[in-house]
């Protein structure tokens, strides 16, 4: 990461991203599906359909299979999932030791996602140690989804960092071209859902195969920028 991108803060993804909660999702959706007397969907198949958030995910599985109450779908689908949030869901390898340093180098963090609200709270919650995010914003009533930059601009004022100092992290085009409309800079990690040819199509600052490759580029551009800091003061 240049010394250009140098981050004050880092605001995540979080499905595919920092937690992989496909397992959970596809488990609850070929549960309704089955319950309903539709046939099951390969996880590859959902996982195409994950990122725009619930009700864009439900609906493509509705035009897919031509379910035509999409409405009760939902119903059943929030209901299930709710109770099975965190069955199968666990962070990505290498993603706990990625928060512990960048907790370490002293850089606040949020989440901002497509995921219900109180969902997301719920899984942040689960998985993760108390305190690691200032925030956390999913899906909520009135507020835009990704890639409408609100959330995004929202955390950081909560962070109190201009959006121009932020570091936004994703495994989807939708989280690069959300960081791209709130003037943040962004990098693409490899591990998630997304396909490597749309993130690549999209030049992000920062590619990333491992958790452990962000890290490490937080850490050099930290590096970096106390090193221009002390020989600007000389």
């Amino acid at each position: 990461m240049p010394v250009a991108l140098a981050a004050d803060a880092v605001i995540f993804d979080l499905d595919g991203t920092l937690v992989d909660t496909l397992p959970d999702i596809v488990w609850c959706l070929n549960h309704v599906l089955q319950e309903q007397g539709y046939p099951p969907l390969s996880l590859e198949t959902i996982s195409a359909y994950v990122g725009g958030g619930t009700g864009a995910m439900l609906e493509r599985v509705a035009a897919r299979l031509g379910i035509a109450d999409d409405k009760a779908l939902h119903e059943h689908y929030i209901a299930c999932y709710q109770q099975h949030l965190v069955q199968f869901s666990q962070p990505f390898d290498g993603v706990l030791e990625l928060l512990e340093g960048c907790r370490r180098l002293q850089l606040p963090m949020a989440i901002v996602t497509n995921k219900a609200h109180d969902m997301a709270l719920q899984v942040a919650a689960q998985l993760f140690p108390s305190g690691t995010f200032e925030l956390v914003l999913g899906q909520r009533r009135g507020h835009p989804l990704k890639p409408q930059p609100d959330a995004a601009l929202e955390a950081a004022r909560y962070l109190v960092v201009e959006p121009t100092r932020c570091l936004f992290v994703g495994d989807t085009v939708i989280d690069l071209l959300t960081a791209r409309a709130a003037g943040m800079h962004c990098a693409a990690v490899t591990w998630g859902y997304g396909p490597v040819y749309a993130l690549q199509a999209q030049a992000a600052d920062l590619y990333c195969e491992q958790p452990a490759e962000l890290l490490r580029a937080l850490q050099q551009a930290l590096t970096s920028c106390m090193a221009g800091t002390l020989a600007s003061q000389r």
